[in-house]
């Protein structure tokens, strides 16, 4: 089997571009060093090309458009981990001899469509009955926000400040980013001021709507920068019907495989990309891929050590959260990003003293196709994994279920999908085990634990409220 490089990467800028798609993925294309005749296939990510710019058959498109037409080509998707799914494609086939050198482009271009728009195609990577139930994307990851900040005892007020601490983070790098959406800092202040999405999660919790393209040529030729570990890891698309949902199994899958594969444990980690499309899932990666242990949350973001300074620099691209998310794009862009860093193309004062081994994780739907990616500096010596694979990661508290129906997780959505009354509060409930989402209808906001009871199912949605007993006096 072939050994793979990355030969060379480019990046276009990620935010609200004038440039059409095509004309977005040919800069990028022109960015780098290499001859078009190099090329001995091309694959291609995008995740709604259909939706967002009424473009089909979009391989033969845009090999057509580059001027590399002649050449295979295919297109991938898996929703928003489509760039890391393209870059596994491509890296398998350099890997097994196939091509020698391999093009590989992951673009999106979202923001000439409304905002009510984008979330519609967006939504429909969710299960379709949890959709009609009134759940977005950000609603989701706002109940999973919740349940894990009440599993792992949080108090609302201090998981609130780790939230802003992500943010803070992000924003802080992505103003160093040349290329990325938001180029501005924040502060605590104006992280409290924004708006909630969906609570807890907040406008600087969720990523924003972006173009943009990155592309990446592997080839089996030596190069600087070798992917010695990669994975994928799959899961049930509904999220009441998984075990636990503040542990993503797909993530675990693909890191286990990464690990094994590249021989090494989390502790020769120097740095790491994690998808962060919501703030609170630069967390659940860490804790998922065995960087972090669920007992050293607090003090790894309160004492900054996911900054480039500290134990272990996190997102120091700016992440989804602030370089952007377009979606078929932001997988490959990490990787793309940590190439830049591990080769001294990052500005020296936010470059990381230990930048020989890179991780990377992306999540495609709600954690339904999910990638981890090691990458290692050409000549870096790697320290052997000691123990086992299963023992990096930390497994989820276990809570008994009872007889009575209730609430497991919950939050406020104020952002609603097009024609959904605003405010909404959705719940998931669960009952001997068995879960589903409902809508919340009573006038105190539901809390985790409380009994409930369901009072209507109308058009295949499930209304509940919280279960009373009352005493009559004689």
């Amino acid at each position: 089997m072939k050994r793979v490089f990355i030969r060379d990467v480019s990046l276009s800028d990620f935010g609200k571009l004038k440039t059409s798609l095509i004309g977005i993925i040919q800069e990028t294309f022109e960015k780098l060093n290499m001859d078009s005749d190099d090329v001995d296939g091309v694959f291609i990510g995008l995740m709604n090309p259909e939706g967002f710019t009424g473009v089909g058959n979009i391989a033969s498109y845009i090999t057509d458009k580059l001027g590399i037409y002649g050449k295979p080509a295919v297109r991938i998707e898996t929703a928003s981990s489509t760039g890391a799914a393209v870059f596994y494609s491509a890296y398998a086939a350099v890997k097994a001899g196939l091509y020698k050198n391999v093009l590989v482009i992951g673009a999106e271009k979202m923001t000439s469509l409304s905002t009510g728009e984008v979330t519609g195609l967006i939504s429909q990577v969710i299960d379709p009955y949890e959709r009609k139930t009134g759940l977005t994307m950000p609603a989701l990851a706002a109940i999973v926000a919740n349940r894990f900040r009440y599993e792992s005892r949080i108090r609302p007020s201090k998981f609130q400040n780790l939230l802003a601490e992500v943010a803070i983070k992000n924003h802080f790098y992505g103003s160093k980013n040349p290329t990325a959406h938001f180029k501005k800092e924040i502060n605590r202040e104006k992280y409290f001021n924004s708006k909630y999405i969906s609570e807890p999660l907040r406008l600087f919790d969720c990523s924003p709507v972006s173009d943009g393209a990155a592309a990446i040529v592997l080839s089996s030729e030596k190069g600087s920068v070798e992917i010695i570990g990669i994975g994928q890891g799959t899961d049930r698309q509904s999220l009441s019907k998984r075990e636990t949902i503040t542990s993503f199994d797909a993530t675990i899958k693909a890191a286990t495989q990464a690990y094994q594969m590249a021989g090494i444990a989390p502790e020769s980690i120097d740095f790491a990309e994690i998808h962060d499309a919501f703030t609170p899932f630069e967390i659940l990666g860490l804790l998922d891929t065995g960087l972090l242990k669920r007992s050293e949350i607090e003090n790894f973001y309160l004492s900054k050590e996911g900054y480039h300074d500290g134990r272990l620099p996190v997102n120091i691209s700016g992440g989804l959260k602030s370089r952007g998310h377009p979606l078929g794009a932001s997988g490959l862009a990490q990787i793309a990003e940590a190439f830049k860093i591990m080769t001294d193309q990052y500005p020296p004062e936010i470059t990381p003293e230990k930048k020989d081994v890179c991780l990377t994780q992306s999540v495609g739907g709600l954690a339904t196709n999910n990638f981890v990616t090691i990458l290692r500096l050409r000549g870096a010596v790697l320290k052997p994994a000691k123990k086992d694979t299963e023992e990096f990661f930390s497994k989820p508290p276990r809570f008994k279920s009872d007889s009575n129906l209730r609430v497991y997780s919950h939050t406020r959505l104020n952002s609603t999908a097009e024609g959904v009354e605003s405010p909404l509060d959705l719940v998931i409930c669960e009952h001997n085990y068995k879960k589903f989402f409902a809508r919340y209808s009573d006038r105190d906001k539901p809390r985790i634990k409380s009994k409930v009871k369901i009072t209507k199912k109308e058009n295949g949605i499930v209304y509940v409220k919280q279960l009373r007993r009352f005493s009559i006096k004689g």
